[in-house]
């Protein structure tokens, strides 16, 4: 059973749970300030940052390898249409694209040397790329419909660079920027600005569906809107922080990072946002959810954390078993039903590798994790006539 289906199973079956997100330290093997991430599976993902580096992941982010992009530039986002095929855009109009997995990394002719800031791909062919200089600079957005052979630049008369694009539909588009500039598109082709009610520099956007949405940005500013962009309603973010990046599992559950490690998590649509402990204190810029339990953010000198919703168990569930702490940091202790005789209690990794295992007649037991490495852990008890499983973390 995979990672996914164990904690929906969780947060299905408990009794008594209390849920909470830990965001734990991975090695990028960089100090480069890190600008995107982006997972093509749960197991499979991107880094990209200045300096034009660009590192991939096989093991759901417990190790790194750098790839070789073929620019010097710094590059500010990642995108992958297909899981072999993705593009990196950044400094001097660079644009770099893969069509192995990252084996290998082409430079794309943009026809321009302004900076793209954003990228978002519907297909393997169409995308958008977009950004400006500064203030004083035209808006600027290049769309392509043959995987980046060709470009055609698509303008209007906001004047204002842009920072962050989505598109929720084929057709359906929003692009943010600065002085509060927010366009959409329901073509593809045109873009109309709407009214954000914010002069802030907004930093991205994100949206759920074609009318349901947020944007961030400068001083904490946060808006949202439900009629695709016709009003924007403002949501406080109880910070001041410039907030860099928004993503939404569903209408109601989302995460904001930002300035000084600055994590935020709301699960009743922004109405009220919470502070998570991102254990980092520099710039976040970058969140990326692989599924409804698992993201990962990336920042200033390589910084990328790990999280992955756990459930602390503190009542019986079904009558097996229980456990705690989760997360645990050197003992776990395990309770389990007396009516249970031989038990065999397994710990393996997310890949299936076994680290610990015994078989006894147990009623209470204690397992010291300490030599195990930090990381999300399979706790299985199994019986002749009955199994259940668990995620934990061990992080130490």
């Amino acid at each position: 059973m995979n990672i996914k289906l164990l904690l929906s199973f969780i947060v299905t079956s408990f009794l008594c749970t209390n849920v909470t997100a830990q965001w734990t330290n991975l090695t990028s093997g960089t100090m480069a300030a890190l600008q995107s991430v982006f997972f093509t599976d749960s197991l499979t993902g991107y880094i990209v940052g200045n300096g034009g580096v660009i590192y991939k992941t096989v093991n759901a982010g417990s190790s790194w390898s750098p790839q070789v992009s073929g620019t010097p530039n710094d590059l500010f986002e990642v995108h992958f249409p297909a899981p072999d095929t993705g593009y990196a855009v950044g400094y001097l109009g660079s644009i770099v694209k893969t069509v192995n997995g990252g084996a290998t990394w082409n430079q794309v002719v943009s026809g321009t040397t302004n900076q793209f800031n954003a990228v978002f791909f519907n297909d393997v062919n169409t995308g958008w790329a977009v950004g400006g200089l500064g203030s004083s600079s035209i808006d600027m957005i290049l769309k392509t419909t043959n995987g980046g052979l060709s470009w055609t630049a698509q303008t209007n008369a906001q004047y204002q660079q842009l920072s962050g694009v989505h598109f929720p539909s084929t057709n359906i588009g929003y692009a943010v920027g600065n002085t509060g500039t927010i366009l959409k598109t329901t073509d593809g082709i045109n873009w109309s600005p709407q009214t954000s009610g914010t002069v802030s520099l907004l930093r991205s956007v994100y949206f759920v569906n074609d009318t349901l949405g947020w944007t961030v940005g400068e001083s904490g500013t946060i808006k949202k809107t439900t009629n695709g962009g016709s009003t924007w309603t403002t949501q406080s973010s109880g910070t001041f922080q410039t907030l860099f990046s928004v993503k939404f599992l569903d209408a109601n559950n989302g995460y904001i990072a930002g300035g000084g490690g600055k994590i935020l998590n709301t699960t009743d649509g922004g109405l009220t946002w919470t502070t998570q402990n991102s254990n980092a204190t520099g710039n976040l810029y970058f969140l990326y959810f692989t599924d409804f339990n698992t993201g990962y953010v990336v920042g200033i000198s390589g910084v990328i954390r790990k999280t992955i919703i756990t459930t602390g168990l503190q009542e019986v569930r079904d009558n097996v078993f229980n456990f705690s702490p989760n997360p645990v940091q050197n003992f776990l202790n395990i309770s389990l039903n007396t009516k249970l005789k031989r038990t065999t209690i397994r710990i393996t990794d997310t890949e299936g590798r076994m680290v610990y295992s015994e078989v006894g007649n147990f009623v209470n037991k204690t397992i010291d994790v300490s030599a195990i490495s930090s990381g999300i852990y399979i706790l299985e008890i199994s019986t002749d006539d009955f199994k259940q499983s668990s995620p934990i973390l061990i992080q130490h």
